[in-house]
């Protein structure tokens, strides 16, 4: 086992690696195509539809997905935002085993 000097260490690095929180944002970004379905329409008659737009998919737990339409000109900002989330979350999984460890340690020395 790690001793505690180590463990807080490591905890203090991961810590300087976590994101501005102030950003992020959960979810997916998905690419769709739609179809307008108007007589004549040169897209949706080949099939192919317009687009493709950008729809950010958020789950919201038991009460099911909220979809929301991204302008093409924030598909960056939000796809950073998303990394950011999933970063974030990997960094505090790691950071909380680091903690359950020490937490041990200490429970052993006791």
């Amino acid at each position: 086992m790690k001793e505690r000097g180590a463990l807080t260490a490591a905890r203090k690095r991961l810590v300087q690696q976590m994101p501005d929180l102030a950003g992020i944002l959960p979810g997916s970004l998905l690419s769709r195509m739609v179809r307008c379905n108007k007589p004549g329409c040169r897209h949706c008659e080949k099939g192919k539809g317009h687009g493709p737009i950008w729809i950010l998919s958020v789950s919201l737990g038991s009460r099911g997905v909220r979809q929301v339409p991204v302008p093409q000109e924030m598909k960056k900002e939000v796809g950073e935002s998303l990394l950011a989330f999933a970063r974030a979350q990997k960094l505090l999984k790691q950071i909380a085993g680091l903690n359950l460890e020490s937490w041990k340690e200490r429970k052993r020395r006791r």
